[in-house]
């Protein structure tokens, strides 16, 4: 028997037919099977070259009996193959919808330069097969499932649990990947710590108002202004989008509270007179800012929390939109921006920054600003803010 082995779709040398080749080289295996079973040296090595360069040829040059033979003992004998093999099956196998099930698990299991093509575009590889290989492998193998055209939200769900900053950014840059509501809540509370992330999740359709807001308090500055402009109804647009359903009976929805919370958003929300702006500015001045959050909360209607999530906050956003929603004026807004902004040791608003806050304190209309203090009183949970500062 000659050792030289050459697949049989590449031997230039023989005359033959190639269904006489491939039936010849199949009836040779079956007989180096039994051999194998007995013997693990060289018979074991021939019959798992042999066995590869036959799986590796094209699907058109098998029957589907001799496919099934093929797959049948690659099953038994796919540990045995060389690295270099191994991965030129798993590129082959990548695109075969009929490959055979346990051969590619095992195969995407294997180091990352066998399982990659599987795991980045196999089809055949189930859900529950993606998620017992990020159970059970590292950060390529997640990487890699990561990149796959579409993913389910059990897969996305189990590569989130690995807080792996790649294999979460590139899920989250995914336009196939689909999200539960416990998966999406979760890459976007890992986003305050991998600030990569927060532009890739507010593009996605998928994002909700409600998460979008949650981000607000550690995005950057342009981040911010996207949240408000894009995320946002003005009230008045909810009325008018809801008035047919409310006159026609809203009150068969009372039990339920997430509706409930979202036509909360349409109550107009209290408003003070003009002496409002004078009374916080005069808060400001003060020594303590605890003054003015308590205040903040009590004229704007919101949680405490919330109240000092916008007053310690450093960026001025929040504070803009706050004061919008108040109702105070431009020159008020400035005055008690710049007064807040002192109470911080060494910091002061350059004129790059003026006007920044100054713009998106113009660009919202009140009813909007408004609807933003609903979400954030409904989302803001901690304590202290992410971007916290040492205010007195």
């Amino acid at each position: 028997m000659s050792q030289t082995l050459e697949p049989a779709h590449t031997n230039h040398q023989h005359t033959d037919a190639p269904d006489s080749h491939i039936r010849r080289d199949a009836k040779e295996m079956l007989s180096l099977v039994a051999l194998a079973r007995d013997k693990a040296g060289k018979a074991r090595a021939l019959i798992v070259r042999r066995l590869t360069d036959i799986a590796l040829l094209p699907a058109d040059q098998l029957t589907p009996q001799e496919r099934q033979l093929v797959d049948q003992m690659l099953t038994q004998l796919v540990g045995h193959i060389e690295v270099d093999l191994r991965a030129r099956l798993a590129a082959r196998l990548a695109d075969r919808a009929d490959a055979p099930p346990d051969v590619l698990v095992a195969l995407a299991h294997d180091i990352i330069s066998v399982a990659r093509p599987l795991l980045e575009r196999s089809k055949a590889l189930s859900d529950s097969d993606l998620v017992s290989v990020i159970s059970n492998k590292g950060h390529d193998h997640w990487v890699a499932t990561a990149k796959r055209e579409q993913l389910s939200a059990s897969v996305t769900d189990a590569l989130v649990a690995t807080c792996d900053p790649d294999a979460v950014l590139s899920i989250a840059r995914n336009k196939g990947a689909l999200f539960s509501a416990e998966g999406l809540q979760k890459i976007v509370e890992l986003s305050e710590q991998t600030p990569a992330l927060c532009e890739p999740l507010l593009a996605r359709t998928d994002m909700t108002p409600a998460l979008a807001h949650t981000m607000f308090w550690w995005t950057s500055s342009k981040l911010r202004l996207d949240i408000v402009n894009r995320f946002t109804t003005d009230r008045r647009m909810l009325r008018e989008a809801l008035t047919d359903a409310i006159e026609e009976g809203m009150e068969a929805f009372a039990g339920d509270p997430d509706l409930m919370r979202t036509l909360s958003l349409m109550v107009p929300q209290k408003r003070y007179g003009p002496s409002l702006g004078e009374d916080l500015l005069a808060a400001a001045r003060g020594k303590d800012l605890r003054k003015v959050v308590v205040m903040l909360g009590q004229y704007a209607d919101i949680k405490p929390a919330t109240a000092a999530h916008i007053v310690t906050d450093t960026g001025g956003e929040a504070l803009a939109v706050v004061s919008k929603a108040l109702g105070l004026t431009r020159r008020e807004f400035l005055q008690f921006a710049l007064l807040v902004a002192s109470h911080r040791e060494g910091t002061t608003r350059t004129a790059a920054e003026v006007n920044r806050l100054t713009a998106l304190f113009d660009s919202v209309a009140t009813d909007r600003a408004d609807v933003v203090l609903r979400y954030w009183d409904d989302t803001v949970r901690a304590k202290k803010p992410v971007r916290h500062s040492a205010a007195a």
